[in-house]
């Protein structure tokens, strides 16, 4: 299989962006997520509100020659409080806590379990960019709100949970630069 991430662009047509969350779309399983691909994700990259990385088929073509979207996340800046971050293993933090935030990750149901360690190659690509913007701009690492079925994969990568997990709602996390893990 090829697979290529690559930056989103805005003008570019993908395969299974716009039908995305219904039959023959991306599908990552999240109906949010899915209805951000669709409808929201050309829009809040082109205002400049996040940018947009894409992983994609390029064996799977449509008869345009798109390649299809198997995979992708955005990221943009973003501050906390640092209160949930105090005790955590940082010292000197301000009020307010300058980062990069992952606002969202999807992988196409059909890509998991085959071996293809798209979301991990996705998250990999993201900790490396916001390691870059930290560095570069002044930030003191990754925020995220976790879907409850992502936290045990955010867990793994070494993120801390901000409160305590409840399986009806995300969970805010946080990794400081410090704890990204290492070879990105």
């Amino acid at each position: 299989m090829n697979l290529a991430l690559e930056p989103f662009d805005a003008t570019k047509t993908y395969q299974g962006l716009n039908n995305a969350g219904k039959d023959g779309g991306f599908d990552c399983g999240h109906a949010v997520i899915n209805k951000f691909v669709a409808g929201s994700l050309k829009q809040s990259v082109r205002a400049g509100n996040c940018t947009a990385f894409v992983l994609l088929d390029l064996d799977k073509l449509d008869e345009n020659g798109n390649s299809f979207l198997v995979g992708f996340y955005t990221l943009a800046m973003a501050d906390i409080v640092s209160d949930p971050l105090k005790g955590k293993g940082a010292t000197g933090l301000p009020r307010r806590v300058p980062c990069v935030r992952l606002v969202m990750l999807g992988v196409d149901k059909d890509y998991r379990g085959r071996g293809l360690l798209c979301g991990s190659r996705l998250m990999k690509h993201a900790l490396g960019r916001a390691l870059r913007a930290c560095d570069e701009l002044g930030g003191r690492g990754m925020y995220l709100d976790a879907d409850p079925g992502a936290v045990d994969f955010y867990l793994g990568l070494g993120f801390q949970p901000l409160e305590e997990r409840d399986p009806n709602k995300s969970t805010p996390m946080f990794l400081f630069k410090e704890s990204f893990p290492q070879g990105i």
